[in-house]
């Protein structure tokens, strides 16, 4: 049996393992850098050979394709010391793997309002330069950016949804939360892919809407409604592997660059949010564009908030 180190395991995968020990996954999706397996009906655990590890993630010392190392028909024996695959006569050892934090929250200070428009106005200066995939077209349309850069040329999908985006930024802009719930009955789901490109928009929300309701639990009562009910919607709506990736992020959980990159727009003692977002845009042929969009987008409501809501040395919230 061919043996492969674990290098990191994510915390909440830890978890899992201990209370599933002994359950039997299936092979649900194989890619070069990453292998999907399949709990019951809709757990996923994902192995990665590459630095990048998602929640309920492994990433594991392999310079081999994983498309070629694992098989779409193996089976997979769960234990918190090892996992077993038994179709391709593989175990992956957990015992000296890291276990990485999934919780997006630092312990560094948030960041003043001012050093925050400066942190997104850095991000939205280097999309504004990126090639114009996905829905990155949008960029100026979405964030009302006044540039004198020629915009990027649409394409059949951010033509369609553009309307639609516009108004639940719009929504979300103005704190009517319930409309921009009901118009992500257009969203979810919408796009090409294993994670459709308004999935991966609205995952940038839902991340800094947790964020927001973790440091301000009272102010944002609706944050956890909101976020389970897309999440719920993706269940019916979108791929599995996405609906996964919009459940975890309304839990405040995303993939460790992603993680990087938020904390470097919102805590202080990070680099430039832009050294993880150059990470970040490389994600999937247009994922990481996508996110990357919605990040701008809700980093600019949380913006909003703060500067209308926090005054010096005191909190006054508008609350409806």
């Amino acid at each position: 049996m061919k043996q492969l180190t674990a290098l990191f395991v994510a915390d909440d995968l830890v978890s899992f393992l201990s209370e599933h020990e002994g359950q039997v996954a299936r092979s649900h999706s194989l890619y070069h850098h990453a292998a999907n397996l399949i709990v019951g009906d809709d757990d996923l655990i994902t192995i990665t050979s590459h630095d990048e590890i998602p929640p309920m993630g492994i990433a594991i010392d392999c310079s081999e394709s994983l498309m070629r190392l694992f098989k779409s028909d193996d089976k997979v024996i769960l234990n918190p010391e090892n996992l077993t695959v038994l179709n391709s006569e593989i175990q992956i050892d957990l015992c000296e793997a890291q276990i990485w934090d999934t919780d997006l929250l630092s312990d560094e200070e948030t960041l003043s309002v001012d050093a925050l428009s400066q942190k997104r106005t850095e991000l939205l200066t280097w999309l504004e330069k990126q090639p114009g995939v996905g829905l990155l077209p949008l960029l100026n349309r979405l964030t009302n950016n006044q540039t004198d850069t020629e915009p990027a040329n649409d394409n059949l999908y951010s033509r369609y949804i553009g309307a639609d985006l516009e108004k639940f930024t719009t929504a979300i802009m103005a704190s009517d939360w319930e409309g921009a719930l009901a118009l992500t009955d257009k969203l979810v789901g919408f796009g090409m892919g294993s994670t459709p490109s308004c999935d991966d928009f609205l995952m940038a929300y839902l991340l800094v809407f947790k964020v927001a309701e973790a440091l301000h639990p009272v102010h944002f009562p609706w944050v956890s409604h909101f976020n389970h009910t897309v999440a719920k919607k993706a269940i019916k709506q979108s791929p599995l592997i996405s609906a996964m990736m919009l459940r975890h992020a309304a839990n405040g959980k995303v993939s460790s660059s992603h993680q990087n990159l938020l904390r470097a727009c919102l805590f202080n003692n990070y680099e430039t949010p832009v050294v993880y977002a150059s990470q970040v845009i490389q994600y999937g042929a247009t994922s990481g564009a996508d996110f990357l969009l919605g990040l701008v987008c809700a980093l600019g409501w949380y913006q909003h908030v703060n500067t209308v809501y926090i005054k010096e040395g005191e909190e006054v919230w508008a609350l409806a």
